[in-house]
């Protein structure tokens, strides 16, 4: 698959070994690259994977056709192949697309299409008819679970930013109710606001985003006790950090990720460059809907600490397992990195999944979890930065199995 010996030698193995999870070998999700076609994973939150029960799901935004639009295929566990690839969006354009694993084997996909937000439900068979939820709105996500699910989105009216959450009922079938829709801050700003993050458990909900009402990014979150009907006061997530004068206003922030573990614990990550000149790093909090998050705590180790990281995700699952993966140059090509806690309950060794490293760009990963911990991969490989590109997903098997 992949134009090197290493690759050669490792798909000969049934699977590539970690200290944390064996791999299967990787599976395409998208032809063999052509000129000028690439894929994206860049939605808000980065969920652009999931796993409801023994089923996997991923979406993607690719310009296959002339146009960006969005798709989606899905792979109940055991079966040797995904789904064809469903085109989910309708429009002249469409953008980054997140998804949320339901139960019965659904999921929910949210995406941006003709400066529109819409969602769609499917699972291994059909898809709902697409319900448009907002004009002037983009960069949604999704979070839920069991029979309930949540959307959000910015949308600028009367020239104000607002973020606003919906509450949705997923009926029989493939049947999608709107039961209510509320703004974050029913005031707005006149600042943008950018890439909200979803984690939902129960009827607790937390979200963060990009803020720009100080003059520069920040990151805030906020959350609602009552299944989305009202949210908190925002607060700050990432620290405070100036190494240069006075009149710094703290290091860059963008892109932060939530994902819930555990019933009501969440962490979020985040790309941050309180390090000075190297560019940004991975940062993360723990919290608990209702508490907060704890301190800022720094996720990649010594080896990489002098070099650039981009593109965190995060995942978590029910049995309290949690995740964080990126891309970074460490090793001269872009590869995959993961971290999780460990025992001594901090950020331990970096971990490159062996089939999604090596020559050639491997980036932009997504993660899910499922409640054996087995880890589920999605990423984009190209020959070299400017190459086409072509979708990838792995499946990890907790190595203690």
């Amino acid at each position: 698959m992949k134009p090197r010996l290493a690759a050669l030698l490792l798909l000969a193995l049934p699977f590539a070994v970690n200290a944390d999870w064996r791999f299967e070998p990787p599976v395409a999700l998208t032809p063999p690259p052509a000129t000028g076609v690439f894929q994206h994973l860049d939605g808000a939150g980065r969920r652009h994977i999931a796993v409801a029960g023994d089923t996997v799901a991923v979406t993607w935004e690719d310009n296959r056709d002339g146009s960006p639009q969005v798709y989606a295929r899905i792979r109940v566990t055991g079966t040797d192949d995904f789904t064809p690839t469903r085109q989910l969006s309708t429009g002249d354009e469409a953008y980054e697309p997140a998804i949320a694993a339901l139960d019965d084997g659904r999921f929910l996909v949210a995406w941006e299409q003709d400066a529109a937000v819409y969602l769609r439900l499917l699972d291994a068979d059909a898809m709902s008819p697409p319900l448009q939820l907002a004009t002037g709105a983009g960069h949604a996500t999704v979070a839920g679970g069991g029979n309930i699910a949540y959307t959000a989105w910015r949308e600028r009216s009367d020239g104000r930013w607002f973020l606003r959450v919906a509450r949705l009922a997923i009926e029989q079938g493939l049947s999608l109710r709107l039961e209510s829709s509320v703004t974050v801050e029913a005031d707005g700003l006149e600042a943008p606001l950018q890439f909200p993050a979803l984690a939902a458990a129960g009827d607790a909900l937390a979200i963060a985003w990009e803020d720009r009402r100080a003059g520069h990014t920040r990151l805030l979150t906020s959350f609602s006790a009552n299944s989305g009907a009202s949210f908190g006061q925002p607060v700050h997530l990432n620290e405070f950090f100036s190494n240069r004068n006075e009149y710094d206003k703290g290091s860059g922030v963008t892109r932060v990720a939530l994902a819930g573990f555990a019933g009501d614990e969440l962490l979020a990550a985040w790309m941050d460059k309180r390090r000075g000149g190297v560019g940004y790093g991975i940062y993360a909090a723990l919290g608990a809907h209702g508490d907060g998050f704890g301190p800022n705590e720094r996720v990649h180790g010594a080896e990489g600490d002098r070099e650039p990281h981009y593109n965190p995700a995060v995942a978590g699952n029910e049995e309290g397992d949690f995740v964080v993966a990126w891309d970074d140059f460490r090793r001269g090509d872009s590869d995959l990195w993961l971290s999780r806690y460990d025992e001594d309950d901090s950020w331990g060794e970096d971990i490159t999944p062996p089939i999604a490293s090596g020559p050639g760009e491997q980036s932009h990963p997504s993660v899910a979890l499922d409640e054996r911990g087995d880890l589920h991969l999605l990423w984009i490989e190209r020959a070299d930065p400017n190459a086409p590109s072509r979708l990838f997903y792995g499946h990890g098997r907790r190595a203690s199995d």
